[in-house]
C-alpha cells in the first residue's frame, strides 16, 4: 500500500453568524491578499484582528491594506500570543474531526472541514467579550 503525506492550509475569518474560510496549499502573502479580497466582496467593510504570521505582514500586505484603508481596519495581536486570538478556537473542532482518520485525498479532508465549519453549533461562542 502506498501512502503519501499531503497537507492543506486554511485561512479563516469569523463574524457572529458565519465562519468564512479558504483552503490553500501554502499560506503566503499573495494568498492572504486574495483572501482579503474575498472578505471585501462578501462584507464590504472588515475589522481584522490578526496575528503576526509572516503572511499577514510584508510590503505587499501593507500596500494592499493602505490602498483599501476605507475597507479594512486592522489590529495586530502581540507576537507569540495565539491564546489571545479567538479565531484559534475555531480550529479545535476541525482538528477533532480530522484526528485518527485516514483521509485518502485532500478533497475528502476539505469535505470534512466544510461540514465542521458550516455547522454553527460546532463553532465556539467568541463574541460575548466584544459586547461591552
Amino acid at each position: 500500500m502506498n501512502f503519501r503525506q499531503d497537507s492543506i492550509s486554511a485561512m479563516g475569518a469569523r463574524t457572529q453568524k458565519a465562519f468564512v474560510f479558504s483552503f490553500c496549499k501554502k499560506k503566503t502573502r499573495r494568498r492572504f491578499i486574495r483572501f482579503l479580497r474575498m472578505l471585501k466582496r462578501r462584507w464590504g467593510k472588515v475589522f481584522l484582528i490578526i496575528d503576526s504570521a509572516p503572511w499577514h505582514r510584508g510590503r505587499e500586505v501593507v500596500d494592499f491594506l493602505k490602498a483599501h484603508k476605507k475597507t479594512f481596519r486592522v489590529l495586530y495581536f502581540p507576537l507569540y500570543t495565539p491564546e489571545l486570538n479567538p479565531v484559534e478556537q475555531c480550529w479545535k473542532p476541525a482538528r477533532k474531526v480530522l484526528s485518527n482518520r485516514l483521509l485518502r485525498t485532500l478533497p475528502s479532508a476539505q469535505y470534512h472541514l466544510c461540514k465542521v465549519f458550516g455547522n454553527a453549533k460546532a463553532m465556539p461562542k467568541m463574541f460575548n467579550y466584544l459586547q461591552d
